[in-house]
């Protein structure tokens, strides 16, 4: 913050000076403005590259951060809000670590069933009861889904539960009748 205030105030002096050597129709080549031209210049650049490496090292550090993988109870918290204690616990899940690319954040977890009502009122899904012998029909949106993520082992029928927010932005819930197993598809592209 401070070089960059420096920056401001060596720029401004510096065009003040131009701005007096064109008016006054002074010879920037003059012996005596040389070196107040040249230590003027030098500054500039030493600060401009003191200020440009801080950004880019800001940019590079939130890059990396944004880059990290994520863990479940985070992600799961900014779905769904925050649990109540011990009512999830994750069994397996794929963060989306970058959008466009990854389509998807996938969870399969157990939950207690106030935890499962709780997150079903949160949003206005649709739900239809599915039968496992037609897996092929209701997974072909799910092409992209990691091995373990199976919601046809959720017994004979089960609930699925969905919203579409937008063109690019859904949510999918599967779980079954028992209520205690999740699989959750999170696409956010």
């Amino acid at each position: 913050m401070a070089a960059s205030l420096l920056l401001l105030l060596l720029l401004g002096v510096f065009c003040i000076f131009l701005l007096y050597a064109v008016i006054k129709k002074a010879r920037l080549t003059n012996k005596r403005n040389l070196p107040f031209i040249s230590i003027n210049l030098l500054l500039i650049l030493l600060l401009l590259s003191v200020t440009g490496t801080k950004q880019l090292k800001n940019d590079i550090a939130t890059i990396i951060y944004r880059s990290l993988p994520k863990k479940p109870a985070a992600v799961y918290s900014l779905l769904f809000h925050q649990p109540p204690e011990g009512c999830v616990h994750f069994i397996h899940f794929k963060d989306q670590l970058i959008p466009k690319i990854d389509c998807c954040v996938w969870m399969d977890v157990k939950v207690c069933p106030g935890e499962l009502s709780r997150i079903c009122k949160q949003k206005n899904y649709t739900a239809t009861t599915v039968c496992s012998r037609d897996a092929a029909i209701f997974l072909k949106p799910f092409e992209e889904r990691p091995v373990w993520w199976t919601p046809q082992i959720l017994g004979d029928s089960f609930v699925r539960m969905h919203i579409k927010f937008n063109q690019n932005n859904e949510q999918t819930l599967f779980f079954g009748k028992d209520s205690s197993q999740v699989f959750i598809c999170d696409q956010a592209l």
